[in-house]
């Protein structure tokens, strides 16, 4: 978050948070850096191995992730023959887990491998995907320019077949990331962070920081699937977008274990739906998944096979006696849950393995939430598949920029918001999109948050998450959900007849945890409470106010800050490496259970 240190203050105090301590003029680290239990498990030569895009699945594949020359970039560069450092991709080149761990002054960077393309693979066009790059890329194959790309979250992939040489072949790939000093999607990055600790921004995640992979592809073949359910018509809706000549189709099959329960045909770049059979319903409780095979084929040939799934699921607004509330399957919800913003000590934006994701994910049901805000993050898609396979309903923000847009960037912001949109739509679990937050770079939401109502008519919309954070105090009546913020106990909008209105964030109680801390010094955020069992107390009180006034006043959703620590702020229910509970998780989870399940009779 790009911010002056004076708005900072001033929103501080406005918004009740705790009070900075220890603030000293030099930035004491840690004598050890601060890392997650999986960073021992990392294999710097084959990290993060398992397939990247869960939806869209094809058997053959290479993973590029692993040691890669790495070199700063200066104006003026020529393709460099050799670079004289390495770096662990896929991490930021200012992570602990990157083996470079520091800033570049130019903000740009060389990155450089050699490839090998398997035998089995002769005769197939050769995809070079990458999971996202922060910010702008330019791709060379055998020091040859392939195609650029601008967009820090969303995947993207080139065509390198025509590159290609028999043998040994060279990638190399020019990175720039002018990090909050332009008006693009950074979230809560902020570059100054590296070496002067901030509150609510946090260190920069520079250059490749998703995977890097390659896989053979047909000369006809499906290029982009997306899945979407319709529970009242006990139908799914496909798209799949595809290289291929006028006379092949597609042919899909819904499977529920080795039975086929829908299946149907139909024409490429355009979407067709398909009965399915009495549909189970995927929800928090039961999140069942449908296996689901793509087939793009002639009356004589199939060219090419992908493999996803689908949850049925509906999310809707209702009207509840005079109040609109948020429905899953036809039934009110009650959603709680975390604000996790998928930051990592040792990994910044990219988490050390999977298995951290995976425990993430479980361990925030195990919690008792049935809910989590993504704030300001677009995760790998990987998280997602988590989240479906688990059951965790999740809203998903857009990441901001907290300056004004010229007139460039705002076409970029849009266009990466567009991306997001139609990118993740087949992840079930996502069922609310966030456009802005707290006013940050806000600009044209009205129309913003219809154009993303019209291009997901499947999902619900919140077009300014936090209508009464900072200034101006503005509410924008578009969009299915309206929003407060409410530092530190939680708060309800005025209920509306028009939209479901939620807490969307609330909280940060915290405390520091001797050994787990980010910065010695400071300044620190949320540093409120003494003990564990303060805070845990604390905690048990907001719940209280949210089931026993605010649901009575219409309240559909809360969202608690936050599930970890993150660099200064204090404020999780785990210190920022996930070694320590901060907060009493059986008492918590009891709690958060009594928001959305049936009280239980004496």
């Amino acid at each position: 978050m790009k911010a002056s240190i004076l708005y900072i203050s001033i929103f501080i105090f406005i918004s009740g948070f705790a009070q900075q301590k220890n603030v000293q003029s030099t930035h004491l680290k840690a004598e050890k850096p601060l890392v997650t239990p999986w960073a021992a498990d990392l294999d710097k030569y084959n990290p993060l191995p398992e397939y990247p895009r869960p939806t869209m699945v094809r058997e053959r594949w290479k993973n590029l992730n692993g040691q890669w020359q790495f070199g700063e970039a200066k104006p003026g560069d020529a393709l460099p023959v050799s670079l004289n450092e390495e770096i662990t991709v896929p991490f930021p080149w200012e992570s602990y887990l990157s083996g470079i761990q520091r800033q570049l002054e130019s903000k740009t960077a060389w990155y450089k491998r050699d490839f090998n393309i398997p035998r089995d693979w002769d005769g197939y066009e050769i995809n070079l995907n990458f999971g996202a790059v922060d910010f702008e890329a330019r791709v060379f194959v055998n020091d040859k320019f392939v195609g650029g790309h601008k967009g820090g979250y969303d995947p993207y992939s080139f065509n390198i077949t025509q590159y290609l040489k028999v043998g040994t072949n060279s990638l190399t790939i020019w990175v720039n990331d002018p990090t909050n000093t332009k008006g693009i999607a950074y979230g809560k990055q902020n570059e100054d962070r590296f070496n002067n600790p901030q509150r609510f921004a946090y260190s920069a995640s520079s250059g490749i920081w998703q995977t890097v992979w390659l896989e053979p592809v047909p000369a006809q073949h499906i290029d982009y699937l997306k899945i979407l359910p319709f529970v009242d018509d006990s139908e799914v809706e496909v798209l799949v977008n595809a290289s291929a000549k006028a006379q092949s189709k597609i042919f899909v099959k819904v499977m529920d274990g080795s039975f086929v329960v829908g299946e149907g045909r139909g024409s490429a770049n355009i979407p067709f739906r398909i009965p399915v059979s009495n549909p189970k319903l995927w929800s928090p409780n039961d999140p069942f998944l449908y296996d689901v095979v793509v087939t793009l084929q002639d009356s004589t040939t199939t060219y090419d096979e992908v493999k996803s799934y689908t949850g049925m699921r509906k999310i809707s607004i209702e009207k509840v006696g005079n109040l609109k509330k948020i429905f899953l399957n036809d039934k009110f919800l009650f959603q709680m849950g975390p604000l996790d913003q998928g930051y990592w000590p040792d990994g910044i934006y990219t988490a050390p393995t999977d298995e951290a994701l995976v425990w993430d994910v479980k361990n925030i049901k195990d919690w008792g939430f049935n809910m989590v805000r993504k704030h300001i993050k677009i995760e790998p898609q990987r998280w997602y598949y988590h989240c479906d396979r688990e059951g965790l309903l999740v809203w998903q923000d857009m990441p901001s920029t907290f300056g004004e847009r010229t007139e460039y960037e705002k076409i970029q912001f849009e266009a990466e918001l567009s991306s997001m949109v139609q990118g993740f739509a087949s992840h079930p679990s996502i069922i609310t999109w966030v456009v802005f937050n707290e006013h940050w770079g806000l600009y044209d939401v009205e129309r913003i948050t219809n154009n993303v109502i019209k291009m997901d008519p499947s999902r619900l919309v919140i077009g300014n998450s936090g209508i009464d954070a900072g200034k101006p105090d503005i509410d924008y009546e578009v969009g299915h959900i309206k929003d407060n913020h409410s530092y530190r106990p939680p708060s309800v909008p005025f209920a509306s007849n028009k939209r479901a209105v939620v807490n969307g964030e609330y909280g940060a109680i915290g405390y520091n945890v001797d050994g787990h801390v980010w910065d010695l010094d400071g300044p620190w955020v949320h540093n409120n409470y003494d003990t564990k069992e303060a805070a845990t107390e604390e905690y048990l009180k907001f719940i209280r106010m949210i089931t026993d006034d605010f649901q009575k006043e219409g309240l559909s959703a809360s969202v608690y800050t936050q599930w970890t620590d993150v660099e200064n702020e204090m404020n999780g229910l785990y210190t920022y490496d996930r070694k320590v509970e901060k907060l009493d998780k059986n008492r918590v989870k009891e709690a958060n259970l009594t928001t959305y399940l049936p009280k239980k009779e004496n």
